[in-house]
């Protein structure tokens, strides 16, 4: 005890000999600056490897202080216990150490981070600057490009060659001695002549107009004259009627025929002329002509016609200013009327135009003897320049029937009139062009029921070949112009044609009158064979294509090609008993030149068709095919009466009670096929005979 008081007390003296000393000599010094300056210096010169060598090393010597103590926790000896005291000690030691390094590092980051911050502010100045520079550099740039584009009135004046200018100028305004030198002098010089001769043409102009109004005023004294005889010249004519009517003359019909003919376009007056002249020849009971439409509203189109290509042809002498001007005026009106039309009206009202028709149209009409004819209306589309039809036909009896109505109808007649002539699209290859130009998406096939149907017969008739056209290589951006040969070449032809056609469509509809009312009635001369048949037709009906093409009996038919969509089809239903034979037959649009074609499924003991029952193929064959080259045979009730017999036949050879035997018959099947005696020979009464 006596010594630490001892020590204390030697403390206590040195503190306060100390304490007056630092009391003497009492200096203000920031301690932790200095700490802080210290670290930072020593931060720089430090290497971070060494400090992160000797981090790694103080952490295991601590951990191993550590292991240590906990060892002599485990002995718990009084020596053990100052060991721990020791160690604990040497771990606080190494724990300040840790702290000095830990502080280092920090050091070390914020200096890098301020680094860091620095160079950013840099980047960030530098790119500004760059920024600025490009700006600068853009806008010099524009305005550059406007000096470049910029153009003065004087060059959108077309003015005369240079060696015009130097050859016909006046010395005191061509100036070779400057102008040759200054091209500024030059110019000048040149828009001087251009002044002049523009003030003498003008001049020019005016004398002109005023000899073309003393011109006009001498016309209108002349015109007034003719007025004036035109009143006279009509008592005239109305004095000569009652001749006229005792000499049968149409002098005025022909006369009012001739004024409207010379307001029709091109195509329909080579089809008039060239109609008309025919007409002559055969009589207006085969055919006549005649022109229709508004006659008022064509005179308007042909003045307007006229105008513009006057206007086309003249040179206009206002100044391009004007031009200018009134094209923006216009398109200030469309706009201004364009806002109060919707969209649908304008594609509405681009569609008409485009498929405006001309105002007035040729009829031609076409008789046979039974008084039956058909009137052809020839109309001429203004813009897709091409000619369309449309067709009526008028009856003297009215037809009882639906499928025998349905083959007089016009498009029925005209289908087809010359092989692949359907009419269902337009024959010019522009006409695709100018709808879609117009906006016009539709297809053309989509106008034919309210325009009409372009045929390439009607085309010809006018004396339009668009096929010779598209193959005139040199020559594909002409203008088709009508052909006057060909015109009255195709006029003939069509018309011998389709006298033909109508004349057969007729026969065909008495025909069907009488299937449909179960009457088989076939000709004398084409019969082929005594009328006593024991089936009976019980139904005949016009069918629509898909009802055809599902039918299995026509599958191989429709593959072949031997009929199609735009052939007249027909079902027959025959019954004999308990049997049913379905028959579907296809007329082709030019019968009787071809036969019709059948194609059969009978309904007994099951279902059978010539897929599968070579019975029913044999009598297909003889049905179709078995006619020889005598064509006046191929007629449709000749060909049902055929098949009625072979009804009877194939029947009454299958052994059944129910179809007793009432053909003669040499014998009932023959050969390894059994084939049936359908072949007829005039021999006695008559006998069946295979073929």
């Amino acid at each position: 005890m006596g010594k630490d008081e001892t020590s204390t007390k030697k403390r206590r003296k040195l503190n306060t000999s100390s304490s007056s000393d630092t009391s003497k000599q009492i200096v203000p010094v920031d301690v932790y600056k200095r700490v802080v300056e210290f670290e930072e210096t020593e931060a720089k010169l430090r290497p971070p490897e060494k400090d992160a060598y000797l981090f790694k090393k103080i952490c295991q010597d601590v951990r191993q202080l550590f292991a240590d103590i906990a060892d002599l926790k485990a002995r718990d000896t009084d020596e053990a216990k100052e060991k721990i005291n020791a160690k604990r000690v040497e771990a606080s030691l190494l724990l300040v150490a840790l702290k000095k390094l830990n502080r280092l590092e920090k050091v070390r980051t914020r200096a890098g981070r301020e680094a860091l911050h620095k160079e950013k502010q840099r980047v960030d100045s530098t790119h500004l600057l760059l920024q600025n520079l490009l700006y600068e550099a853009d806008h010099l740039n524009k305005e550059v490009t406007k000096c470049l584009q910029f153009k003065s009135k004087d060059e959108e004046i077309e003015l005369v060659p240079l060696e015009d200018f130097y050859k016909n100028a006046p010395a005191d305004i061509a100036r070779p001695e400057i102008t040759k030198i200054d091209e500024h002098q030059l110019q000048l010089a040149r828009l001087e002549w251009e002044l002049r001769q523009r003030r003498d043409l003008a001049a020019s102009c005016n004398e002109l107009i005023a000899s073309k109004e003393r011109v006009a005023a001498a016309i209108a004294a002349a015109r007034s004259r003719l007025d004036a005889l035109a009143p006279h010249l009509k008592d005239v004519l109305k004095a000569t009627k009652p001749l006229q009517e005792c000499l049968a003359l149409r002098l005025d019909e022909k006369r009012d025929e001739a004024r409207a003919a010379a307001l029709l376009p091109a195509p329909l007056f080579l089809l008039y002329a060239n109609s008309s002249a025919y007409s002559d020849v055969l009589g207006t009971k085969v055919v006549t002509v005649a022109i229709s439409g508004d006659e008022d509203e064509a005179r308007r189109l042909d003045q307007l016609n006229n105008v513009e290509q006057e206007l086309v042809v003249s040179n206009d002498s206002d100044s391009d200013q004007d031009i200018n001007d009134d094209d923006t005026r216009e398109k200030k009106k469309r706009h201004h009327r364009s806002a109060k039309i919707s969209k649908e009206e304008k594609a509405e009202a681009k569609k008409k135009e485009v498929l405006r028709k001309h105002p007035l149209n040729v009829q031609v009409t076409v008789k046979v003897q039974d008084g039956t004819g058909l009137t052809l209306i020839f109309s001429y589309l203004l813009h897709l320049k091409i000619v369309v039809v449309k067709f009526t036909v008028s009856l003297m009896k009215p037809v009882v029937g639906v499928s025998a109505a349905d083959v007089l109808n016009g498009h029925c007649i005209l289908n087809e009139l010359y092989p692949g002539d359907t009419g269902s699209d337009s024959p010019h290859s522009g006409t695709a062009y100018l709808l879609s130009a117009a906006g016009i998406i539709d297809e053309f096939q989509q106008f034919i029921p309210e325009i009409g149907r372009p045929y390439i017969w009607a085309q010809r008739m006018c004396g339009l070949d668009f096929m010779a056209a598209l193959l005139d290589d040199h020559k594909t951006n002409r203008v088709i112009q009508p052909s006057q040969n060909l015109s009255v070449t195709t006029v003939e032809n069509f018309i011998l044609t389709l006298k033909k056609r109508l004349k057969s469509r007729v026969e065909l509809m008495k025909e069907l009158q009488d299937l449909e009312s179960g009457k088989i009635i076939p000709d004398k001369q084409s019969a082929p064979c005594p009328i006593r048949v024991s089936g009976s037709l019980t139904q005949w009906q016009s069918v629509a294509w898909p009802e055809y093409s599902q039918s299995p009996s026509t599958a191989f038919l429709i593959s072949e090609g031997l009929v199609s969509a735009n052939d007249m089809l027909y079902r027959a239903i025959i019954t004999r008993q308990s049997a049913k034979l379905v028959a579907l037959v296809a007329l082709r649009s030019d019968y009787p030149t071809k036969a019709p074609i059948f194609s059969l499924t009978l309904h007994w003991n099951g279902n059978h068709h010539a897929g599968i029952n070579d019975d029913i193929r044999d009598i297909e064959r003889v049905v179709n095919t078995d006619w020889g080259l005598d064509h006046k045979k191929y007629t449709l009730s000749a060909q049902m009466a055929k098949l009625l017999t072979c009804l009877d036949i194939l029947l009454e050879t299958t052994g059944s009670s129910e179809f007793p035997p009432d053909k003669v018959m040499f014998r009932p099947v023959r050969g390894r096929n059994r084939s049936k005696p359908y072949k007829y020979l005039k021999q006695g009464s008559g006998v069946f005979v295979q073929y």
